[in-house]
């Protein structure tokens, strides 16, 4: 029996992206398995990583996007703060939509926000900085001079953005805090001093380990798969901005998938 032609199509959109993915996901098991290794050879030997470009990469990673994560950690707290006070309102109990606000943003919006932005800010960045030193054969030249590629490039850039991205994280949740601070306030009977003693009885050390614990996770996997798509892309200006292009999706993508897991590890350990 013959398939129809837009079916057909279908099916073969549908096998070449199942190909895609099979071909990628052995791509970052082997590039990870190097990663690790460069990694246990730099800590082994903590003189040799280029704590230079790690502080580099912190300050173009961190400070360049603290405006914006500020700006959005702000308005998320809003915009979550407003659609607390409607629906709890349905039920009286706008009382706890400190609760709410406070609990949301600490454990998954201001974490989840950060690492997306910093997805399109700077994995993007590095994917389009290793693909270019690879079209441009730079990366070839480091094998020739002996150099790891991973350890000297590769390392740094992994633990700049597991630093970063925490840090980033606690002001977006101060930021998103203070931002349900103004529409609970001007809406409903708090004080400011009330409303802010009240967020600190309801976050608790665990609501900010667990933020902690999935910004620093998502810092890796933002890092680690810019590099992976720089090293994987063609040498040619199709291949680099394809490479942006596939660490963005790739980054995002599994940011949300670990985003699930961890969650769901931390309400079995409640």
């Amino acid at each position: 029996m013959k398939l129809p032609r837009p079916l057909l199509e279908l099916c073969l959109q549908v096998g070449t992206a199942g190909e895609r993915l099979l071909s990628d996901l052995f791509l970052s098991v082997g590039f990870g398995t190097g990663l690790i290794t460069s990694a246990l050879a730099s800590f082994r030997h903590p003189g040799r990583i280029k704590w230079r470009s790690v502080g580099y990469y912190m300050d173009s990673c961190g400070s360049d996007a603290m405006p914006l994560i500020s700006l959005l950690g702000m308005l998320i707290g809003v915009i979550l703060a407003f659609q607390a006070i409607v629906q709890l309102g349905r039920y009286g109990v706008e009382s706890y939509v400190v609760n709410l606000v406070g609990t949301v943003v600490v454990t998954e919006l201001a974490p989840l926000l950060t690492a997306v932005v910093l997805a399109g800010r700077t994995g993007s960045a590095f994917a389009a900085e290793i693909a270019t030193m690879k079209s441009k054969e730079e990366l070839d030249a480091l094998v020739t001079l002996g150099l790891d590629v991973g350890e000297f490039l590769l390392i740094p850039k992994v633990i700049a953005l597991m630093l970063v991205l925490p840090g980033l994280t606690v002001i977006a949740d101060v930021c998103g805090v203070v931002g349900g601070m103004l529409v609970v306030c001007s809406s409903l009977d708090f004080s400011v001093s009330e409303y802010f003693y009240r967020s600190a009885e309801v976050i608790s050390v665990l609501d900010m380990t667990q933020g902690l614990v999935k910004s620093t996770f998502f810092g890796l996997i933002v890092a680690a798969v810019g590099c992976i798509k720089g090293i994987s892309a063609e040498r040619d200006s199709t291949g680099v901005g394809q490479a942006a292009t596939g660490a963005v999706v790739s980054s995002i993508f599994l940011i949300v998938c670990f985003d699930a897991v961890l969650t769901g590890l931390f309400i079995m350990m409640y």
